[in-house]
């Protein structure tokens, strides 16, 4: 990367927001062991963590922030963060991603002539599955797929100059992309990377994201014939892990932020800590839905400091907050309900109460 104003991207990913930096370190480390071309998919549910993960994988490779025998700055010389769903306004996402890789190191005039030179056999390939123009067998012309792996290796040898190691690409965005989009970006960057290009290409991507992408191209397959072709593209696939239940609570407050002073103010001096207890269960560890959960609270606290009417909530009266947000159909299911609905759930979780305590005492009988 060239000085001056740093990119957004690494801005944010200057903090590890979902405390996985063990994880991030360890795939760096293998990473920077696989073969040239190597592609990596970074799994996860939408909303789960997959951006932040692979923003701090970038931060920490960029900048060499790692610990010895981490891999550093010698082993990555130039990273590149490719937005996809940025590059799919602008045309064919493949050539997007071949000058990201230009301008990884060098933005120059030259650099970027360069790249166009790479994109050019692009001009007679078709990534929907279309005969290329001028095929092996049209007289002079070579095999396009050839001299685009051929082109792109000399172009990224020449944004490495004489530094070590292999440019890392983390591919952003392709969540966003339409399943079409999404195949034609994979099945290119196998095409790009036949010609053995010291390149390591991160992909964030949700795995039924990456189905549907297979089953755009492919038809109606089964979802285990989607996962083998899927095998044969992704050198490793790495899942995100939902946040640890501890870490839940540590990471609203970091949205709320400053905010948490309006929050004691209207609902309570205990406010931020019943909202914290109530929705640290494992199955709202979302980043993204942490984050609008912070922005409902601190809504709902500036209104009620409006109507003056102040008061404080418990963790029970926070957890009805966290279903408006998380389950909005549950909530409107039970307030049109009236209250024999509520007497039917009632009802429903004393029988489960009883359940559990009867299987807890099984080893005893």
């Amino acid at each position: 990367m060239t000085g001056g104003r740093e990119p957004e991207w690494i801005r944010r990913g200057g903090i590890d927001t979902i405390g996985l930096d063990r994880l991030t370190r360890s795939l760096l480390r293998v990473v920077s062991r696989m073969r040239p071309g190597a592609l990596v998919g970074v799994h996860g549910a939408p909303g789960g963590g997959k951006d932040e993960f692979v923003r701090r994988l970038a931060w920490l490779a960029a900048a060499g922030r790692t610990r010895p025998g981490d891999a550093g700055t010698g082993t990555v010389p130039a990273v590149a963060w490719f937005d996809a769903w940025a590059w799919s306004k602008q045309g064919n996402l493949i050539a997007g991603f071949i000058l990201s890789v230009a301008h990884a190191l060098d933005q120059s005039t030259t650099m970027r002539d360069r790249a166009r030179e790479v994109i050019g056999p692009l001009g007679r390939l078709h990534l929907d599955g279309r005969p290329p123009e001028g095929s092996a067998f049209g007289g002079l012309s070579g095999d396009p797929v050839d001299e685009l792996g051929r082109a792109f290796k000399t172009l990224v040898d020449q944004v490495r100059g004489t530094r070590p190691g292999r440019v890392l690409v983390v591919v952003d965005g392709m969540d966003l992309l339409t399943p079409h989009a999404r195949w034609m970006l994979l099945d290119g960057l196998r095409l790009l990377m036949r010609g053995g290009a010291e390149v390591s290409t991160v992909l964030s991507i949700g795995r039924e994201a990456a189905i549907d992408a297979v089953t755009s191209h492919h038809g109606a397959i089964p979802a285990d014939s989607a996962r083998r072709v899927l095998e044969d593209y992704f050198d490793l696939a790495v899942t995100v892990p939902n946040l640890e239940v501890r870490r839940i609570g540590s990471l609203l407050r970091e949205y709320i932020g400053n905010d948490e002073a309006i929050l004691r103010r209207s609902f309570g001096r205990d406010a931020t800590l019943n909202l914290t207890a109530a929705v640290a269960h494992r199955p709202l560890g979302s980043p993204s839905f942490l984050r609008r959960l912070g922005l409902r609270a601190v809504l709902l606290a500036e209104y009620a400091s409006e109507m003056r009417a102040a008061r404080e909530l418990s963790e029970a009266q926070w957890a009805w907050v966290i279903i408006s947000e998380r389950w909005p159909d549950f909530r409107r299911y039970m307030i049109r309900g009236g209250r024999q609905r509520w007497i039917e759930l009632n009802g429903a979780i004393e029988q489960m109460q009883e359940h559990n305590a009867d299987a807890r005492e099984l080893p005893r009988r």
